[in-house]
């Protein structure tokens, strides 16, 4: 049980938190949304980060970028980038909370892989080709990565050097089918812009079997 003084100086403590709260508040409109993630674009970056083998044919790449403002605001846009074929499958821009709920979120996703830092103009231009490539090919970027892409603020994709893989062999789109795909309207799309000849693709052979793929060439 607390002593007396100790529980007064609890209490001092969050007087003088919620009074710097308020103060804070009350000295300039909190900014909400998509106007928070445009702010979000200026703030220091705290983290940048990229699937280790995100130059291996057929790989689904996580990017995570995140930002940090002076007084300790987090925001992060996060992409699934698929180079081989359908660009951004998904993506979001979002204000955290907290330091943990960040963490959180970051941890989760190299947990599913591994992923190093990397240099903000290169994330800029995995994106930047990936949407281009497979706009080429009639699919659309998720309209959530306009969101993400504002915390990417002042990146620039022609600042960076490294060469960005596009496709499978033969220089031919490659679709791998993800559990959400329709691998069925996709592989028509495909079809119907480039013949039965002219991509390469990995297909479930069964729905019961989700990680069991055979490749059609």
């Amino acid at each position: 049980m607390a002593k007396p003084s100790a529980k007064r100086h609890q209490k001092a403590l969050q007087r003088k938190a919620a009074k710097r709260k308020q103060k804070r508040a009350s000295s300039k409109p909190r900014l909400t949304g998509r106007a928070l993630l445009r702010a979000a674009g200026r703030w220091p970056l705290h983290e940048c980060l990229l699937t280790k083998e995100w130059q291996e044919e057929g790989a689904i790449t996580q990017i995570l970028v995140a930002r940090r403002s002076p007084s300790g605001q987090i925001a992060v846009g996060v992409f699934l980038v698929d180079l081989g074929c359908l660009g951004v499958k998904s993506a979001f821009g979002r204000p955290l909370h907290t330091m943990q709920e960040y963490r959180e979120l970051r941890d989760g996703m190299k947990a599913n892989q591994d992923m190093i830092k990397a240099d903000i103009n290169l994330v800029a231009k995995i994106i930047r080709e990936a949407i281009a490539y497979a706009g080429e090919l009639g699919f659309k970027p998720d309209p959530d990565y306009r969101d993400a892409m504002l915390v990417l603020g002042d990146a620039d994709p022609d600042a960076c050097e490294v060469p960005i893989p596009l496709g499978g062999k033969d220089g031919k789109p490659f679709f791998v089918a993800g559990p959400y795909d329709n691998a069925d309207r996709i592989m028509a799309k495909l079809t119907r812009k480039l013949g039965p000849d002219g991509f390469h693709y990995l297909v479930p052979l069964s729905g019961d079997e989700e990680f069991f793929l055979e490749e059609f060439e």
